[in-house]
């Protein structure tokens, strides 16, 4: 989604239905999601023409609208008011926009039977609240909301999360023992990334502040890399590495070395979506003109000034220069 918003998620509802409702919107709140409850806009609302104010709220101003059906929703004039203005919205966009929730399985205008929904009787409080954080997370928000975390008032409160302490156990798989040295990162789609490296138990620790949606990248230079998309970081984790005999993996973030070649790597991940590598004192590919293209699980062939060859594999890049890189340990030229 590309529209600018002030809201993550807006709250449509029937009065009736409000203490629910009410709780969904405060836990929403505590966890920094930016969220339109009309208690929690008081003094916005006060002498607006409210016609033309959730008009522009509910078309405009959110990612999202969780529609509360029920009996009472689909009677109510301002419900009806607001619904129109949603489906005026998700017509235009042609992508989900609106996201139901049934306290019961009344049939509203415009909602089709065939539209995902959230069941409300099958789920806890807490249970729906966490499907509403991933749906942002997998949308590309983020948690606190980015609506929040740039907000320029110093008086108003910004919501954050208790900082999380995520623990990565890394394991052999063979033989079921920590793997000491291994290096985690925590790659977000905007670029940034966390690290660490595992202590002699095989265990990492990351500290989130922030919930995005996560690539989890792990490299050793006695295994090959591990790479997991869209991983799911609500609890600690375990990951079993399986080695293959002359085969290492390293992550490097803008430049960075393999410890049995001479000279410094450089890969580039440009604005055009281009992938390509420069290399100090390293011919690439039998000495092509650089830089050199390349493309995700292609393989390169580099050899360094001392005539040492070693086969490389890019598995992920993201961001300007952060690359999971697999080798093969290098060998002579013979020639």
């Amino acid at each position: 989604m590309n529209r600018n918003t002030k809201f993550d998620i807006a709250l449509s509802f029937a009065g009736e239905d409000r203490k629910y409702v009410d709780e969904v919107a405060t836990l929403l709140k505590e966890k920094g999601i930016s969220v339109f409850y009309d208690l929690f806009e008081e003094e916005n609302l006060w002498g607006k023409n409210l016609y033309d104010y959730l008009s522009d709220i509910y078309q405009n101003q959110a990612r999202y609208t969780i529609m509360f059906i029920s009996s009472s929703y689909k009677e109510k004039l301002w419900t009806n008011h607001e619904r129109q203005a949603m489906q005026s919205r998700a017509f235009q966009e042609s992508q989900e926009y609106i996201l139901p929730a049934k306290f019961d399985d009344t049939e509203i205008i415009g909602v089709l039977p065939t539209v995902g929904y959230i069941d409300l009787r099958t789920k806890t409080l807490e249970q729906f609240v966490r499907i509403i954080e991933k749906k942002l997370i997998y949308s590309g928000g983020t948690i606190p909301s980015e609506n929040l975390r740039k907000a320029l008032s110093t008086i108003t409160p910004v919501p954050k999360i208790t900082p999380q302490e995520l623990y990565i156990k890394i394991l052999d798989k063979k033989e079921g023992v920590g793997i000491e040295n291994a290096q985690i990162v925590l790659s977000a789609e905007n670029g940034t990334y966390l690290q660490t490296y595992t202590n002699n138990d095989g265990i990492g620790k990351i500290i989130i502040h922030t919930k995005r949606l996560y690539s989890l990248l792990i490299a050793h230079t006695c295994y090959p890399s591990v790479l997991i998309e869209k991983v799911d970081l609500d609890s600690d984790l375990s990951i079993n590495m399986d080695r293959i005999e002359n085969v290492g993996s390293i992550i490097i973030h803008s430049t960075g070395y393999i410890k049995e070649l001479e000279g410094r790597l450089n890969p580039i991940y440009d604005t055009s979506n281009r992938m390509y590598l420069y290399a100090d004192n390293i011919a690439i590919n039998g000495g092509m003109n650089q830089p050199v293209i390349f493309s995700i699980n292609s393989p390169l062939v580099l050899e360094d000034s001392k005539g040492v060859v070693m086969n490389l594999i890019f598995r992920f890049i993201n961001g300007h220069t952060t690359a999971l890189i697999d080798y093969i340990k290098p060998t002579k030229d013979k020639a």
